[in-house]
């Protein structure tokens, strides 16, 4: 059956990788990758009223309704849009109130949001809370505290086991928060600070994934005590243990502050590293999900923060807004092939905390959506939006290879269950 969970697609038909038995990738500094798929934005998505997108979080895309929503702070709304028409369907208001955009990133919200089974929208908020809210009334139905002092920041979601995990990243020690999607209660709290098997970490904690072919989940943690080069890791969580199972050490001679995660096919896990590794590579990496190895090391791919793999096309977006030079960019990564495509550029860096750090993308159509944050670039006016009020812009290629993933199996319509 293949499936699709949180951005990671399974297809019926296993795919072959380009390198076998997790042998070591690496795209030289200065190399030119083939640029199958150019991607440009060709649509701007603005919101009613003249509301600006200036502050958001997380963003996510359920297919199989073409629904996609974001965490946007400066409404204190998760804004809905309908990923078949590109329109604004509604905006979640959440009662109490989100937080909004505080002027402090710990304490404004929403935060990380997703869709569970197609009906209810969750958020984490800046008060170290997660609220339920029915997406077809926009009814808040449960606020869930995580018992932290700040922000309840990136979810996903295991539906085999019923569970929501939630990072609270900036708390000290960070920690996660398992919680039943059936009584939504918190039933487990995992602090990431060196006990029960769980790294130490200096640096947060940051996204999570959960994956059909373990059934475990990951998070990505940026900085470990102890770790390799000042590196950090991915731990690895068993839900019905409820415990830190494994952790993967990651050098950050290859991968400094691992933050993104997307869980990709033929057993990769793609991490998004934020910042400016060791080797002098401003590279992210490809590793095993079962064992950590690294699979592939890309240079010149640093700097994102929210990353997304995309089954309509096979491809990895990453939401680099701290990549390195002046520009924040759409990194595009063939992952059967594991190259860079291309890098487009999403916005510059001259407006302090104005960051188009958040991806998500519908396999149905392709289509790559990035929230990028008012006057910080053309890129809006240049899809038919407005730069000063900001926009969703959404990004596709005219030379789709859709067609390839249709013949191997992979449609990009899952399974939700």
């Amino acid at each position: 059956m293949s499936g699709w969970y949180q951005g990671a697609f399974f297809p019926k038909k296993a795919r072959l990788l380009t390198c076998l038995g997790g042998a070591l990738a690496l795209l030289p500094m200065g190399a030119t990758a083939s640029a199958d798929e150019v991607f440009s934005a060709t649509t701007a998505i603005t919101l009613s009223g003249g509301q600006k997108i200036q502050s958001f979080d997380i963003s996510f895309v359920d297919p199989a309704i073409h629904t996609y929503v974001l965490g946007d702070r400066t409404n204190k709304a998760v804004d809905v849009i309908d990923t078949a028409t590109n329109t604004v369907t509604t905006q979640l208001h959440a009662t109490p109130p989100f937080a909004g955009a505080t002027g402090n990133n710990d304490t404004s919200g929403p935060d990380g949001v997703l869709i569970i089974r197609q009906k209810e929208v969750w958020a984490g908020d800046g008060n170290s809370t997660v609220k339920v809210i029915v997406l077809a009334t926009g009814l808040t139905t449960h606020v869930i505290s995580t018992g932290g002092s700040f922000r309840a920041d990136e979810i996903c979601f295991d539906p085999n086991d019923n569970l929501v995990m939630a990072a609270n990243n900036a708390d000290d020690p960070p920690f996660a928060s398992l919680i039943s999607t059936t009584t939504y209660a918190v039933v487990k709290k995992i602090p990431f600070d060196g006990s029960n098997g769980a790294p130490q970490s200096n640096n947060g904690a940051e996204q999570c994934q959960w994956s059909p072919v373990t059934g475990k989940f990951y998070i990505s943690i940026p900085g470990i005590v102890g770790a390799p080069a000042g590196g950090g890791g991915v731990a690895v969580i068993d839900p019905k243990s409820m415990k830190v199972e494994k952790t993967f050490l990651i050098s950050g001679d290859v991968c400094m502050a691992p933050q993104g995660m997307a869980v990709g096919p033929d057993n990769q896990i793609l991490l998004g590293c934020n910042g400016a590794s060791g080797n002098g590579l401003f590279s992210t990496v490809i590793i095993n999900q079962h064992t950590g190895a690294i699979v592939s090391v890309l240079a010149n791919e640093s700097g994102a923060d929210e990353v997304w793999f995309n089954p309509g096309d096979d491809h990895y977006f990453l939401a680099r807004s701290a990549a390195h030079g002046t520009s924040q960019l759409l990194g595009v990564v063939d992952a059967l092939g594991h190259r860079e495509d291309q890098s487009v550029v999403t916005a510059n860096k001259t407006i302090a905390g104005r960051n188009a750090h958040s991806v998500a993308a519908d396999p149905n159509k392709n289509q790559v959506y990035v929230p990028i944050p008012a006057g910080v670039s053309t890129v809006c006016s240049a899809a038919g939006g407005v730069d000063a009020q900001g926009c969703i812009a959404v990004f596709t290629t005219t030379n789709d290879d859709r067609s390839r993933v249709a013949r191997e199996g992979g449609e990009g319509e899952g399974n939700h269950d």
